[in-house]
């Protein structure tokens, strides 16, 4: 019934959900009958993929507005390294560049010792797979044999040597705390907390959109895990939170599952929980570390396919162990490559479970995904996380440098996904409070229904992508299917869809109330959709969206 006009609670649930009289059959004297006078409601919002612990961690970074324009970035490094001395500062941690300002060859120690020589520099590139340190810093980072090494996500990240063989100080995958080397040469540890003070400003976003639960991306330890939970015994929390335990390389299974069996022990409470591993399957498809099914465009040799963390059997046999401990898998797929090998997985350990199979495999990102592949997401049973606020042209253009311009406007694809009975679920994935305005989701809803970026920085050239429509046109999703991967889709995957997810008596009441008809409001209006108040199991509450961070 995706229509109703009343609906009746009492304490945190919904008791009826229909038409006006059947509602007013269920009043007695001690109910209150409010007519909300035309206004509209539909279920509270669930981020399928976000990182709260991150985004609170990044708070000591220093920040200046993006610029695509080299001089202007190194401008506002050396402006912000003055305003911040060393004394104050004595790792100059810089957020953000765009990979597109240095082209290919990404950006060269020698241009940041210009400007920063007297104290490590670490400059992050805006979507954190990537970052550039200054020679002080990479100095810092090296072992005793000169190498430089530190720890990530994904294991052991890749730091760039030019033609002559010397480092650049362009590091791939570095992972947000990757710095400890550093910390311990400078005898300074910033203020990297997760506690109520940093994280309360993204949860009171999220309240105010009527974002009522979320899965963090990356869970960084058990004192972030041990922050979300003494928030909601603390009645502090207010949404529903689901952690992932990551799995750094397939050899280290077993520390994964006993970190999310430990954490589930520990820190489960009425609204926090850990039943998810996350791993990392390849890296990007800006920094071309992606497993495509084709060559790299830009590889002279045309054999380069790019690369994996895992092989099909490899991850085979990780989902068999993970199926028969209960625990649900989240992958970072980015190459179609990937996304072929993971269901090339997910079959075989289908084969092998048999009736045993319970597991919830969820795909995220999936950028790029061939046309054959589609329909797997469906014949599978798994999931699609997709963020929204991605669709126009945050990424600009520099994947084009190794996927070719006719598979980069495929990508952000997945209306064969949704045709073919594919579930598609929908997330933010911001990782700092510099971008964390872009979390709001009716700004991604606006990215994902016009495929046009609703901040200007990030819009496509007009003159080469008519109308700055990222291609293809014909991917644009519907308020009705975004919705509805927001909601119920999100919600069935998280293992919440018998609480939360939709409208309908017996679940609870957690709801957004719009002061008009949202599905009357023009897509390329839409990212100034506010609601007028929300509920979280019963309780209506309106947070400000004050979120003002500077550093």
């Amino acid at each position: 019934m995706p229509w109703a006009e009343a609906l009746v609670m009492e304490g945190k649930k919904l008791v009826y959900v229909g038409d006006n009289r059947g509602a007013e059959a269920l009043s007695d004297n001690d109910s209150e009958i409010v007519d909300l006078e035309g206004k509209m409601i539909i279920p509270a919002l669930i981020d399928g993929h976000t990182h709260p612990t991150t985004v609170a961690k990044t708070f000591w970074r220093v920040r200046a507005p993006f610029t695509y324009d080299k001089d202007e970035l190194m401008d506002n490094i050396r402006k912000m390294a003055e305003k911040h001395p060393k004394e104050e500062t004595p790792f100059f941690f810089f957020e953000n560049y765009f990979a597109e300002t240095f082209g290919e060859k990404g950006p060269n120690r020698k241009d940041l010792d210009e400007i920063i020589s007297d104290r490590p520099a670490r400059i992050q590139e805006f979507v954190e797979h990537s970052c550039w340190y200054n020679t002080v810093a990479l100095d810092m980072l090296r072992d005793e044999d000169g190498v430089p090494r530190i720890s990530g996500p994904m294991g052991e990240p890749v730091f760039v040597k030019d033609e002559n063989g010397e480092y650049t100080g362009l590091c791939l995958q570095p992972g947000p705390d990757s710095d400890e080397k550093i910390f311990k040469a400078v005898n300074w540890e910033p203020p990297i907390v997760v506690d109520e003070k940093m994280l309360k400003p993204l949860i009171d976003f999220f309240h105010h959109y009527g974002v009522t639960g979320m899965m963090d991306g990356f869970t960084e330890g058990d004192e972030n895990m041990k922050a979300f939970y003494d928030l909601d015994k603390a009645g502090k929390l207010g949404m529903y939170y689901e952690a992932t335990s990551i799995l750094e390389s397939v050899d280290k299974l077993d520390e994964a599952i006993e970190r999310a069996h430990r954490w589930s022990e520990m820190y489960t409470s009425e609204h926090v929980r850990c039943r998810v591993v996350k791993y990392f399957m390849d890296g990007t498809n800006e920094t071309g570390d992606s497993l495509l099914i084709g060559p790299f465009s830009n590889d002279p040799t045309g054999t380069y396919h790019g690369k994996a963390n895992a092989t099909a059997e490899e991850l085979r046999d990780v989902i068999v162990r993970l199926n028969s401990e209960k625990l649900d898998f989240h992958i970072h797929v980015i190459g179609d490559g990937s996304f072929r090998r993971v269901c090339d997985a997910v079959e075989e350990a289908q084969k092998i479970c048999g009736d045993d199979w319970c597991i919830k495999v969820t795909l995220a990102h999936c950028e790029i995904i061939d046309p054959e592949d589609m329909p797997r997401v469906a014949e599978l049973g798994m999931y699609i996380d997709w963020s929204t606020h991605w669709t126009g042209g945050y990424f600009g253009t520099q994947a084009q440098t190794y996927l070719g311009k006719e598979r980069w406007a495929r990508m952000y694809d997945f209306t064969k996904v949704l045709e073919t009975g594919g579930q598609v679920g929908f997330s933010s994935d911001v990782f700092s409070y510099q971008e964390v305005v872009r979390a709001n989701p009716y700004f991604g809803m606006h990215n994902a229904m016009t495929r046009i970026d609703a901040d200007p920085m990030f819009v496509l050239d007009s003159e080469i992508y008519p109308g700055s429509v990222r291609p293809p046109e014909s991917a644009r999703l519907s308020l009705e299917t975004l919705i509805h991967g927001y909601t119920m889709v999100n919600a069935e995957r998280m293992r919440l869809d018998d609480i939360a997810g939709s409208i309908e008596a017996g679940k609870m009441a957690n709801l957004i109330v719009f002061g008009n008809d949202i599905f009357s409001i023009p897509p390329e209006d839409f990212h100034k959709v506010q609601p007028l108040y929300t509920y979280f199991e019963g309780e209506k509450r309106n947070v400000p969206t004050d979120l003002k961070v500077e550093r």
